[in-house]
């Protein structure tokens, strides 16, 4: 048992060891896919002062406004604070996010830690009266 528990440890370090260098890797048609998957992030946003968003810059600067205008190769951010529009390439940016709420993932962290509590509470109610009861 213990042979190949060591064997299945093994595996799994190599196989991390590997994708990480895989992963650390990109290519062009990589970044190539990231601009469309923001692009696509942008279009469904809109375009107006309702299409808030906070964008981070592949530079680091983090911008927070609204998208003024799209087009086929860069959008019009329009800063919130200072009112400065500015022309952004698709491929500059890293990341869009919608301002302020919590991202699909926290809330389903939540969610479960919520359903795992309640389940505890539940088990720990049912061998309590199980111990009670017992007597």
């Amino acid at each position: 048992m213990k042979k190949h528990l060591a064997i299945a440890l093994i595996g799994f370090v190599v196989f991390l060891a590997s994708g990480g260098q895989t992963l650390a890797q990109s290519s062009g048609r990589d970044e190539a896919q990231a601009s469309e998957k923001i692009k696509t992030k942008i279009t469904r946003l809109g375009v107006g002062e309702k299409a808030r968003a906070q964008i981070k810059l592949r530079s680091g600067q983090k911008i927070k406004g609204y998208v003024s205008s799209a087009g086929a190769n860069e959008f019009s951010f329009t800063e919130r604070d200072s009112g400065k529009t500015t022309t952004v390439a698709y491929a500059d940016v890293l990341e869009v996010k919608r301002p302020g709420g919590l991202s699909k993932g926290t809330k389903i962290a939540i969610a479960a830690g919520i359903g795992g509590a309640i389940v505890l509470t539940l088990i720990g109610k049912h061998i309590a009266d199980c111990l009670l009861g017992c007597r």
